[in-house]
């Protein structure tokens, strides 16, 4: 969902837009996306950190997310990486990256029979001293369930 705020004659759009990128060619194009695959047990062993919330963020006191969609093969490798949706390139950048650095290689192998198709949202928010972020209603939304937080807190000069 969209909001729309107009100040001073200009229109400012907050949400959820989709993220243009090259056209690659997926290896897995045709593979359904198993939502919510992260949350079964066979997947519990894998540690799943947060991204590293952009510094460029975190100087702008900027939050989003970023929704992104990947394939496990039974291998434990992770192809066919994909922004589903962003609300800035730097959350889908980061969110990107740190599905890769997951430590897969230190699951066992053939924990999946084929490859699975699946989508985590990583929401980069900051923590206010009465609640966490993960608490609060944000003003952006990327679609999934499976959500992985990234958090800051808002450090004031004087």
């Amino acid at each position: 969902m969209k909001k729309y705020l107009m100040l001073a004659g200009s229109l400012f759009v907050f949400g959820c837009t989709s993220i243009e990128e090259k056209p690659v060619k997926l290896e897995y194009a045709d593979l359904a996306v198993s939502y919510n695959e992260m949350e079964s047990a066979k997947w519990q062993q894998l540690e799943r950190f947060p991204a590293r919330y952009p510094k460029k963020a975190v100087i702008q006191a900027k939050e989003g997310c970023a929704t992104i969609e990947y394939v496990i093969t039974p291998q434990n490798e992770i192809r066919d990486i994909q922004v589903v949706a962003s609300t800035n390139p730097v959350f889908a950048n980061a969110a990107k990256d740190v599905i890769t650095n997951w430590h897969w290689n230190e699951l066992a192998k053939n924990i999946t029979d084929k490859a699975v198709k699946t989508q985590t949202r990583f929401d980069f928010c900051f923590d206010t001293p009465e609640q966490s972020c993960k608490e609060l209603k944000p003003n952006y939304s990327c679609p999934s369930s499976d959500i992985v937080y990234s958090t800051g807190t808002r450090v004031v000069k004087y």
